[in-house]
């Protein structure tokens, strides 16, 4: 059977960040890219993303009307509205959350033996968080959820998938600060300096790993 680490290991290795940045008056408007390739079928990865009961085994509940037009709650984190829909292939939406609003485009396109889902996350965000975060507040937090969507489909379980625990481990703790440091590099293609980025990274991993407040 696969574990989770064997998917982070792979989510990691495989996943492609990228990111722009638009340096405007109050505040970085930053977008987000990230890509992962997943060993199933169009439809069933479409299906996983959008079905209700299958989102609750790997995400989180998320309850809502979704149909272009209609609102979504994510259970203790983000709500939002469906702005397109275009099944299988993809779907944008708002994403509400902290006080602030920024949108999220889903794409889904059969790659080999497989299905390769393109998430990007527009954002303006505010210098005071950016520059102390940079881009890996955002990125670190989809790559959690994007692995326990990896995991799902490899552990092929109709129960929940729980990393809650897994990532306060050893393997989660190296996965926490593996993805920030990708994040950084992203940061750093994006014209950002090297220093500004490494730094800003190191505090995206203490902060998803528990090892500080954030300070912003």
């Amino acid at each position: 059977m696969t574990d989770i680490k064997a998917e982070a290991d792979r989510l990691v290795a495989d996943g492609v960040r990228s990111m722009t940045i638009e340096r405007k008056e109050s505040a970085a408007g930053a977008v987000l890219t990230i890509s992962h390739v997943y060993p199933t079928g169009l439809d069933d990865l479409w299906d996983a993303i959008v079905d209700q009961q299958r989102l609750a085994r790997w995400f989180g509940n998320v309850a809502g009307d979704f149909r272009v037009g209609g609102t979504y709650e994510v259970e203790g984190n983000a709500t939002g509205t469906i702005l397109t829909c275009n099944a299988p292939n993809g779907f944008s939406a708002t994403w509400d959350f902290g006080g602030g609003t920024s949108d999220i485009r889903v794409r889904l396109a059969p790659e080999g033996d497989g299905t390769r889902l393109t998430l990007e996350h527009a954002a303006d965000v505010p210098y005071e968080f950016y520059d102390v975060f940079g881009p890996g507040a955002t990125g670190v937090g989809w790559d959690q959820g994007l692995l326990g969507l990896a995991a799902y489909l490899a552990l092929d379980t109709s129960a929940p998938v729980e990393t809650t625990e897994w990532a306060a481990s050893v393997d989660g703790l190296a996965f926490i600060r593996a993805t920030a440091a990708a994040w950084g590099d992203a940061a750093i293609a994006a014209g950002e300096t090297e220093e500004s980025a490494r730094a800003s990274a190191a505090r995206t991993a203490d902060f998803f790993s528990g090892a500080s407040e954030p300070q912003v």
